[in-house]
């Protein structure tokens, strides 16, 4: 999975900032938003950044999953992520 070639991200005092440059919007996220869209940066695959969180943090891997397949399909439908068809099955998700 990787960005857009239209999509900037800057990370700020107030949260990370995503700038798509061809809609000219901008989305601002959370903390947990910001280390979803620097994984992201790094092109890991969807599973890899679920279980990336699920390590990191102390919370349910089904919860960490749902808000992480919520947030990356909300990306994907704005067109500022590529992810490869492979990682989605028939109903979009992982």
């Amino acid at each position: 999975m990787k960005f857009a070639e239209h999509v900037k991200i800057r990370t700020e005092k107030f949260g990370t900032v995503i700038f798509d440059t061809l809609t000219e919007k901008i989305f601002i996220t959370d903390p947990i938003g910001g280390e979803i869209l620097q994984l992201i940066q790094q092109e890991r695959a969807l599973p890899a950044i679920i279980d990336e969180l699920s390590s990191r943090f102390a919370a349910d891997e089904a919860s960490i999953q749902n808000d992480v397949i919520e947030f990356v399909d909300h990306l994907k439908s704005s067109q500022m992520v590529q992810v490869e068809e492979t990682l989605w099955d028939s109903t979009g998700k992982p």
